[in-house]
């Protein structure tokens, strides 16, 4: 799906009257809570809805459902959007309900810098159908203990408008390690070895 395609889909989900909206809070200032989990600082499984089947390394799998779906949200096509090469996925009775994407050094991101041994995990997303049912906490859990198994540490960020995310990531295992002020599509970079370095 080229980036165009991605605007249109900007413009079904948020309908053309509200993209002056959308335009605005992308400019607005707000907080990003910079989350960090370690390999060994996992909490224990949260319990997973029934019906629910979840698939790490799913780019492929999620390609072929995109080929079957014309009502995808933007956030399902990251790998085209933003260079983002895994992710995991979850279906709902066999119906695609979230996705978790995974970003792996040397991906350049929008806040973290990343170095070798780190990944973000980010833009997940939920079904609107689907939510209210756990799923977002369950597939984060199942993200995080793949990429862990992978790698030593891992980032997330939160922005503060966001309140599910922002719970279900202590859940999970995270702890909170800095709060980034910046507007959405602009400001500064957050890095541990800075974040070390001033102290």
């Amino acid at each position: 799906m080229p980036r165009v395609s991605a605007v249109l889909a900007l413009i079904r989900d948020e309908g053309i009257l509200n993209l002056p909206r959308v335009a605005f809070e992308s400019l607005r200032l707000l907080d990003f809570h910079i989350f960090v989990i370690n390999r060994g600082e996992l909490r224990e499984p949260l319990p997973v809805p029934e019906g629910v089947t979840m698939y790490a390394d799913a780019l492929d799998r999620l390609k072929r459902a995109r080929e079957k779906r014309t009502d995808l949200s933007n956030e399902f096509w990251r790998d085209q959007m933003s260079g983002a090469s895994h992710c995991a996925t979850l279906e709902l009775n066999g119906e695609l309900g979230g996705v978790v994407w995974a970003y792996v050094y040397p991906a350049e991101r929008p806040l973290i810098v990343l170095v070798p041994g780190e990944a973000e995990l980010s833009t997940s997303y939920t079904v609107e159908e689907f939510r209210g049912r756990g799923l977002y906490r369950a597939l984060l859990w199942f993200a995080t203990e793949w990429q862990l198994r992978e790698r030593p540490r891992l980032f997330t960020i939160v922005a503060s408008n966001n309140p599910t995310p922002l719970k279900a990531v202590y859940q999970v295992g995270f702890h909170e390690v800095g709060v980034i002020r910046r507007r959405a599509i602009s400001g500064p970079k957050f890095s541990i070895a800075k974040m070390k370095a001033g102290r």
